[in-house]
């Protein structure tokens, strides 16, 4: 288990550590949003819609059409 720089949050990846609370953050992407090549690409079982979540630059959150929660 890794924490992130804050010690706020814990993860099972070095990666993910990383990136939490420093400069990143985690979005879920649905469909034909989900970049090529990502892993742990999940299917919902009702209605077949593929997601995942990814991790994005808090600058780059206005390219995937969302608003900063802060």
């Amino acid at each position: 288990m890794f924490f992130c720089r804050t010690k706020r949050h814990v993860w099972k990846s070095p990666n993910d550590a990383d990136k939490c609370c420093n400069g990143y953050k985690r979005i879920m992407v649905c469909g034909s949003d989900i970049p090529p090549g990502t892993p742990d690409v999940q299917i919902n079982s009702r209605s077949g819609v593929k997601f995942c979540r990814i991790w994005v630059r808090d600058d780059m959150n206005a390219d995937f059409g969302l608003r900063n929660a802060e």
